[in-house]
């Protein structure tokens, strides 16, 4: 039973995720400047920058970075609920 629901929560926030970014991309463009703009869809960038390892005969980049709106938060939250009640 306990890994069923970690099971949605993670499905839930992979869904939500590309849903509500994906969304959240779309409307940034149709909302005109302003306060709403400003407060549903600048992102909190969260992570750490390309970090590169150079061995001479093995290069290796590693880097992750999330940019979370409240739009994306919205749906990953609805995305949970949906699938927790599946």
């Amino acid at each position: 039973m306990a890994r069923r629901k970690l099971g949605h929560i993670v499905i839930g926030v992979i869904i939500g995720g590309i849903i509500g970014s994906a969304l959240s991309s779309l409307l940034s463009g149709i909302f005109p400047k302003g306060p709403v703009k400003n407060f549903f869809f600048s992102a909190l960038k969260v992570g750490f920058s390309a970090v590169e390892m150079d061995l001479g005969f093995f290069d290796f980049t590693i880097g992750l970075g999330l940019n979370i709106t409240l739009v994306t938060v919205i749906f990953i939250f609805l995305a949970i609920y949906l699938l927790h009640r599946i």
